[in-house]
């Protein structure tokens, strides 16, 4: 009998408990244990040096998969790949260098643009809002979906952004939020982590609207949560662990996930807030979707 698959998974920054992108990363290693009987080991977010020497001990010990996760972990993920070319690596999030690294890239905007329309269709104030965690070239990406889709309604309706600096502190997310409600915004996207956490806690006070992004948020704020667009990480660490165990990894390949692919959803319109986003703007929504799917709609990924 064959030993089974040992696997590392590098979490990101924010770490197990957000609720979002490292929870999600989490559920997948979970699920491709009782999938294929691997092993793992997963390692929560320090800094790249130490998540580089953390990688590089799972290479030297022998792991026959190592996984990372979101941005912070591509420079160090490609370093100890170059000094391990006989091991296999995934990068999810980022495209990284090596032939022997496979990578996962999301679409983001196939639905960061369907939520910026829904923010334009029910603002009332005329003032919508972004919150981003760090100033990474993926958050960035979502921002401009966003900001596309409020303009395809209407291009007068004002944008505010701002960006936390990082990924982890719920009190900085929420005093973002608080000063964008101060402001006259009533909605706005979050796309902060565990900053996130903070945005929702204020909106659910202030009694306005907020969408969110990674996971499903509507249980932590039944009355203000919009939607949430939902970032499957599960899905392409499943699909590397099954590539992995059936011998079919190739390195040097990088994988596009959108909705056809099971790497975004949008989380279901609860009746909490079916007055606010009522049938027919749910209809938009949806024709909106699938016109962005089949690129009917085309979406600058660059200002």
């Amino acid at each position: 009998m064959a030993n089974p698959l040992k696997v590392g998974l590098q979490l990101s920054i924010g770490g197990l408990g957000d609720l979002s992108f490292n929870d999600s990363a989490y559920r997948g290693i979970e699920q491709a244990q009782q999938a294929f009987d691997i092993e793992f080991e997963s390692a929560t977010w320090e800094n790249p040096i130490s998540n580089a020497d953390t990688m590089d001990g799972w290479a030297r010990a022998g792991f026959d998969l190592i996984i990372a996760v979101g941005y912070g972990n591509a420079a160090p993920l490609s370093e100890v790949a170059a000094r391990h070319p006989n091991t296999r690596f995934a990068m999810i999030d980022v495209a990284a260098e090596g032939n022997n690294v496979w990578s996962a890239v999301y679409r983001e905007y196939e639905g960061d643009f369907v939520v910026g329309v829904l923010a334009a269709l029910v603002t009332q104030t005329r003032m919508v809002g972004f919150i981003g965690g760090g100033v990474t070239p993926v958050v960035r990406r979502i921002e401009l979906g966003y900001a596309q889709g409020v303009r395809n309604v209407d291009s007068s309706i004002s944008f505010v952004s701002d960006y936390v600096g990082e990924f982890d502190d719920p009190v900085k997310g929420r005093l973002l939020a608080e000063t964008q409600y101060t402001l006259g915004v009533d909605v706005i996207y979050q796309v902060a982590g565990r900053c996130g956490l903070g945005a929702l806690d204020c909106a659910a006070e202030f009694g306005k609207w907020i969408i969110s992004t990674g996971g499903d948020h509507s249980d932590l704020a039944p009355h203000a949560v919009l939607t949430s667009r939902i970032k499957n990480v599960s899905k392409p660490i499943l699909d590397v662990v099954q590539m992995a165990v059936e011998g079919q990894f190739t390195g040097g390949t990088i994988k596009s996930y959108g909705f056809a692919e099971g790497g975004l959803m949008m989380a279901p319109i609860r009746p909490a807030v079916f007055k606010v986003v009522t049938p027919p703007i749910q209809n938009i929504m949806q024709e909106i979707q699938a016109q962005v799917i089949s690129g009917q709609i085309k979406v600058q990924l660059e200002e």
